[in-house]
């Protein structure tokens, strides 16, 4: 099967994206503090979920201010943003740690309602 080239390039943006932010997060703390800034931002103006992104892209590259507020959204996704974010156990160990903080465990939620609604519509 072919994939035309254009296709793939949001996913190489997104590879590189993260990469790139790795990248300047180990070469300069003053950018790592401008993009945790730029997080900041984005929460206080209500944008969540743009805020949980560029957190956890910090988090991930071991940023800790950006890795405690990453494992604070995760935590109180539910009841606060109405969102279960994503994450792995391995990213939450990781923020965890950053954030010398204790390390969760991730539970199965069941959606019980949401269910229901999609067995009606199948039906």
């Amino acid at each position: 099967m072919l994939i035309k080239p254009f296709k793939c390039i949001p996913v190489v943006m997104m590879v590189l994206g993260c990469a790139a932010t790795g990248t300047l997060v180990q070469a300069s703390p003053g950018i790592a503090d401008q993009l945790q800034a730029s997080a900041v931002d984005s929460f206080r103006q209500a944008r969540f979920s743009e805020a949980y992104g560029r957190f956890i892209a910090l988090a991930d590259a071991g940023h800790a201010p950006a890795a405690d507020m990453a494992l604070w959204m995760y935590l109180n996704g539910p009841t606060l943003f109405d969102k279960d974010w994503d994450s792995s156990q391995d990213q939450l160990k990781a923020w965890a740690q950053l954030a010398r903080k204790p390390v969760p465990v991730m539970e199965g939620r069941a959606y019980p309602r949401l269910h229901a609604k999609a067995a009606k519509l199948a039906r």
